[in-house]
């Protein structure tokens, strides 16, 4: 089983807090809060990104996506693994911004995750954020 959140989270890496009455949005698998001073929304992953969590995570990212933020990082720390479908869908939604629309970023580091972006050709469409304060920075 996956789990996914959408944090956001303040420039120096602070978890923002003051989220406002009617934002916080939670299900078994995701939650997200919004907080109107926001630069980064952070999409974290937990578990096996596979074909049972798709929907989640895709509509997760749409959601932060869609705000008023600087960057989202998908935080894909604690995924176990990440399907070749989910890595291609990454790989588009990479090229889509690219064109307007906030930044996005990658911060991974198991190797099955890391071999399915690179299987994919993925990974060389992103820049390598070594931990997660690096991808909160600039």
């Amino acid at each position: 089983m996956s789990a996914m959140s959408v944090l956001p989270v303040t420039a120096d890496g602070v978890l923002a807090t003051g989220a406002e009455p009617g934002f916080a949005r939670e299900s078994r698998t995701w939650s997200q809060r919004v907080d109107r001073r926001e630069e980064f929304l952070v999409v974290r992953v937990e578990g096996e990104l596979d074909a049972a969590a798709f929907g989640e995570f895709f509509s997760a990212v749409e959601r932060a996506l869609s705000s008023a933020c600087r960057a989202v990082v998908i935080d894909l720390r604690a995924a176990g693994f990440l399907s070749i479908r989910a890595a291609a869908w990454l790989g588009g939604l990479r090229e889509r911004v690219s064109v307007g629309g906030p930044d996005v970023r990658l911060v991974s580091g198991r190797p099955a995750v890391e071999r399915a972006l690179e299987l994919t050709g993925v990974r060389q469409l992103f820049r390598h954020y070594p931990s997660m304060s690096a991808a909160l920075v600039g």
